[in-house]
C-alpha cells in the first residue's frame, strides 16, 4: 500500500476508534501521537471524520433510496448504509458514499465560473459563501457535504467564505492550496508557479508544494513562487479596508515583475498585450496602479521605465525605448 491509501486507512481505523463509548488513555496517547507527526494525517482524519458525521451525507443518502427504488443502485445503497452503521469498514463505506452521492445526488458536480476582459463577477455558493471574481478568470467549484472546494485557473478571487466548523474551504491556485473554515481572503494567481494571498478576516494555512504550511491571520500577506513561500510586509489592506485593491480596479505593486502588472492590466484590456523583450518581464515594478485603466497605467510605466508603447490594430506592444540597453 502507498503512503497515501494507507494514511487514509489509519484515519479510518482511528475514527472508528474514537467512535467507540469507552476510550482507553493508551489510546488516546497513540491518536495524539498519530496526528502529531504529519499534517497529512490531520486533513485525511477531519475528512473523514466530517463525512462520517456529516447530516446532509445521511439526507443525501436518504433522498438516493427514495430517487433509485425501481433500479440496481438500491442494493448499493443499503449496502452502503449497513456499511455506516458497521463502522469497522469506514475507508470503504466512505469511498462508497462518495460515488453514490457523485451519481445520484443533484448539485455535487463541479460549476465552472469564467469572466471576460474587464467584467468581474459576484458569485453566491451553495453554502452561503461569497466570491468576487475579477476580469479574465475562471474559477471552479464544489461543494460536498464533507468538504468545499476551490480551484482558481487564473486571475484573482475574493473569498468570504461561510463559518463551518466541520466543513473545510480549501482554494487550489497551481501547487498552492489555502486552507480555512471560515473567513475572507484574496487569492491572486499571478502566474502558473505564482500565487499570492492576503487575509482580511480569520485566519488561513497557506502551503505550496513541498513547502511548511504556515499560517496568516488578519493583515497577513504572502507568496508562493514554485515551492517556496514568503512572507511579505502588510499592503494597502490597513484597518477600515475589508476588501482587496482589485474590487476597486487598483493594485499596489511592490518589487514585482512587470509581467504580473501586465498581466493584471490585460483583465481590462480588449487588445492584447505584448512584451517584444522577454527580458522585460522579469523587470522589478512597483508603486499604486489604476489597473481597471490600462491607457494611464502604460502611459505611467512608460516614463518611469524607459519603455517604448507602441498601440498597434492587432496588439499593444511594449518594448526598451530606442537609445535604452536592450533595446
Amino acid at each position: 500500500m502507498t503512503r497515501d491509501p494507507q494514511i487514509a486507512a489509519d484515519a479510518a481505523m482511528w475514527v472508528n476508534r474514537l467512535d467507540q463509548p469507552v476510550i482507553d488513555t493508551s489510546v488516546s496517547a497513540a491518536f495524539d501521537a498519530w496526528m502529531a507527526a504529519d499534517a497529512r494525517h490531520r486533513e485525511k482524519f477531519a475528512d473523514l471524520q466530517a463525512l462520517w458525521h456529516s447530516d446532509t451525507l445521511t439526507q443525501a443518502l436518504d433522498q438516493s433510496e427514495a430517487t433509485v427504488v425501481s433500479n440496481a443502485p438500491v442494493a448499493v445503497v443499503a449496502h452502503f448504509s449497513g456499511l455506516r452503521r458497521s463502522a469497522p469498514w469506514l475507508a470503504a463505506a466512505a469511498c462508497a458514499a462518495m460515488l453514490m452521492l457523485f451519481l445520484l445526488v443533484p448539485g455535487l458536480q463541479v460549476e465552472t465560473y469564467r469572466t471576460g476582459t474587464g467584467n468581474g463577477q459576484a458569485i453566491v455558493l451553495a453554502d452561503g459563501s461569497h466570491v468576487e471574481l475579477s476580469g479574465d478568470a475562471e474559477l471552479s467549484i464544489r461543494i460536498l457535504p464533507w468538504r468545499r472546494d476551490a480551484t482558481l485557473v487564473r486571475g484573482e478571487a475574493f473569498f468570504d467564505v461561510a463559518h463551518e466548523g466541520w466543513r473545510p474551504f480549501r482554494v487550489q491556485s497551481g501547487a498552492s492550496s489555502v486552507r480555512v473554515l471560515g473567513t475572507a481572503f484574496n487569492v491572486d494567481r499571478q502566474s502558473p508557479t505564482r500565487t499570492a494571498v492576503e487575509v482580511y478576516r480569520g485566519a488561513v494555512t497557506f502551503a505550496a508544494g513541498g513547502a511548511e504550511n504556515i499560517v496568516l491571520r488578519k493583515g497577513d500577506r504572502a507568496r508562493a513562487v514554485d515551492d517556496r513561500i514568503a512572507a511579505q510586509a502588510p499592503g494597502p489592506n490597513a484597518p477600515g479596508h475589508d476588501k482587496p485593491d482589485w474590487t476597486a480596479g487598483w493594485f499596489e505593486a511592490a518589487d514585482v515583475p512587470m509581467s504580473v502588472l501586465i498581466a493584471k492590466v490585460q483583465r481590462y484590456s480588449v487588445r492584447p498585450i505584448r512584451l517584444r523583450d522577454p527580458g522585460l518581464a522579469a523587470l522589478p515594478v512597483s508603486g499604486r496602479f489604476q489597473v481597471s485603466n490600462p491607457a494611464r497605467v502604460l502611459k505611467a510605466i512608460r516614463g518611469a521605465y524607459a519603455l517604448e508603447i507602441r498601440y498597434d490594430r492587432d496588439a499593444i506592444r511594449i518594448a526598451p525605448a530606442p537609445g535604452v540597453p536592450g533595446s
